[in-house]
């Protein structure tokens, strides 16, 4: 019954840790995703931009992607303008067609009724997230294709967004 016990204990321990380890990681994350977004969009408070990483963070576990892939998506598709609407009908942080997407949006968010709704940054970094873990499934998980996928076959962009995720995870590793 002891050695039950002592290993009882040393499994909850190295959970503990692991915890503890993963939230680290998670709040520096947070910190340089809220460096970018400020740096990107002077306007932005750093309360909102981290309000957006926290979001970032949760859909990034959700739909088991890279945190700042969605990040840098945000950068390079709207400045981290929540607001942004695209002259073709992208709306948001991750510029979300709406037309394309607007009965799977309501089927997942039913508050959602219009594209106006859309805007909230909650909503629109999960539901993006979802449409790139989609498009990076499609390209068999390929993140230059997926990119490519999710905006309409623009490489210029993947690139641009592959170069802005690589420098946040330099910075992690320089922490």
């Amino acid at each position: 019954m002891r050695k039950i016990k002592k290993i009882f204990c040393f499994v909850i321990c190295l959970l503990l840790i692991a915890s503890s380890v993963a939230e680290a990681n998670s709040r520096a994350k947070i910190k340089n995703i809220v460096a970018l977004f400020t740096r990107v969009n002077p306007a932005l408070s750093s309360s909102r931009a981290t309000d957006y990483a926290k979001v970032i963070i949760k859909a990034s576990e959700k739909y088991k992607q890279d945190p700042y892939i969605i990040a840098a998506m945000i950068v390079h598709e709207s400045t981290v303008n929540e607001k942004a609407i695209s002259k073709g009908g992208d709306y948001g942080l991750m510029q979300v067609r709406w037309k394309v997407h607007a009965k799977a949006i309501k089927q997942q968010y039913p508050s959602v009724k219009n594209a106006k709704d859309f805007l909230s940054p909650r909503f629109n970094i999960m539901f993006g997230t979802r449409i790139l873990s989609e498009c990076m499934n499609k390209a068999g998980n390929d993140t230059r294709k997926g990119i490519q996928r999710y905006s309409g076959g623009n490489a210029k962009l993947a690139s641009k967004v592959i170069n802005t995720a690589n420098d946040l995870r330099a910075k992690d590793k320089n922490r």
